[in-house]
């Protein structure tokens, strides 16, 4: 018996972080990215500890990419940390780290970027939208973080 509640109890907390991470917006992305931005242009190198054990809306995260296209730190794939991004591209083809550094330099207040990328735990990409920004601070480091459609 007791063995079946526990299984109904993680069943439950399954089902309810399923559903925190499908209503996860764009706005908390948005504002997650302003967040990590913040730190970043107060601490510098020293931010990068908080981003890694960063979360919000379940297990969504912030990524760091620098202006010459190399990650900085990627939270869930730390095999993409410090290699270049030039030629990743999603499922359709699209060089996608190029495109968060054009709208993330185009527009100073951050833009929005359409791909594919697998959810955590996925083999398959899904529709996602990701929000960009170039932090201040010396660094210049650009932070996104997005949301599945």
């Amino acid at each position: 018996m007791r063995l079946l509640k526990t299984a109904l109890v993680l069943l439950l907390v399954s089902a309810t972080t399923a559903h925190a991470e499908e209503a996860c917006t764009k706005e908390q992305a948005k504002e997650a990215v302003e967040k990590v931005c913040k730190e970043i242009e107060a601490k510098g190198d020293a931010a990068l500890e908080m981003v890694q054990g960063f979360r919000f809306c379940g297990s969504n995260y912030v990524w760091v990419q620098d202006t010459d296209l190399n990650m900085v730190l990627h939270p869930i794939k730390p095999k993409l940390n410090k290699t270049s991004l030039k030629e990743n591209k999603d499922d359709n083809g699209k060089a996608l780290f190029v495109e968060f550094d054009k709208m993330a330099k185009a527009k100073k207040e951050g833009g929005w970027v359409d791909y594919v990328w697998p959810k955590p735990g996925a083999e398959k990409a899904t529709d996602k939208i990701s929000f960009v920004k170039k932090c201040g601070g010396a660094k210049g480091w650009i932070a996104g973080s997005g949301v599945w459609k």
